[in-house]
């Protein structure tokens, strides 16, 4: 008689339920959701100064206007389905090949709004040119995610979101059988998802940004999201098996 599990965990992909079931000794298939709520981080971001034909004199922007506080939104519960294979029977160990997937592609918003100091660095931008005081050799004035240029609109507001594959792949090993032998188990996986090259977008026009003459400070963990194109996945899982 085929047996089924239960199993409940928390790892970094969030909280972890989902239900198991063994084909054969060698094999087993488990399907859930990871529930992840949504993290707030918070983080002072440097503008960058846009040009594509030499290096420009950031004194043109007055030091209090070349930092900005904006504020970083992860999100990313997923569903899942994996499919175990066990090389010795009767035994926890396996290597473990399967999907992670997500409604929406967004995994991060970044929002700063309606910023007196963006206001100012707008009207800036919109005074540059052959005739003014400001020339052209100097640039547009951005603020600066990781390798990304996010350019105010004319009411300070400053927002872009991070897109990768809403289908991630994923490989993996672990030990802990999808049904335990006995009653209770306990199941440990480590592995990779692979969600492609993150995407940047301004979220004021949905415009894709492009990372062409982005020079300044980073954005710590938001600048680490904006490129990697994996997500570690470890997980702790308690196991039941329900007959």
């Amino acid at each position: 008689m085929k047996h089924y599990s239960l199993s409940a965990g928390v790892g970094t992909t969030g909280i972890t339920v989902d239900a198991g079931t063994m084909f054969t000794d060698y094999v087993g298939i488990r399907a859930g959701m990871d529930f992840m709520p949504k993290i707030k981080y918070s983080t002072r971001l440097s503008m960058s100064q846009i040009n594509q034909t030499k290096d420009v004199d950031m004194s043109i922007i007055p030091e209090e206007m070349q930092r900005v506080e904006v504020q970083g939104t992860l999100h990313n519960t997923t569903g899942h389905t994996l499919v175990d294979v066990y090389p010795f029977a009767g035994r926890g160990f396996h290597l473990t090949l399967g999907a992670y997937l997500r409604s929406d592609e967004k995994i991060v918003t970044v929002d700063c709004e309606e910023n007196e100091l963006l206001k100012k660095l707008a009207d800036l931008n919109a005074r540059r040119g052959p005739y003014a005081a400001i020339p052209d050799s100097y640039g547009q004035a951005a603020v600066k995610l990781g390798d990304y240029n996010i350019m105010p609109d004319d009411d300070g507001n400053a927002n872009a979101y991070i897109r990768t594959k809403k289908v991630r792949p994923y490989v993996g090993l672990g030990f802990g059988r999808a049904v335990p032998n006995s009653r209770l188990g306990c199941q440990v996986d480590l592995g990779v998802l692979f969600w492609g090259k993150p995407h940047v977008y301004n979220g004021v026009n949905n415009e894709e940004l492009t990372s062409e003459g982005a020079r300044g400070e980073d954005g710590g963990i938001l600048k680490a999201i904006s490129s990697v194109k994996f997500y570690p996945a470890v997980s702790v899982r308690l196991v039941g098996r329900l007959f």
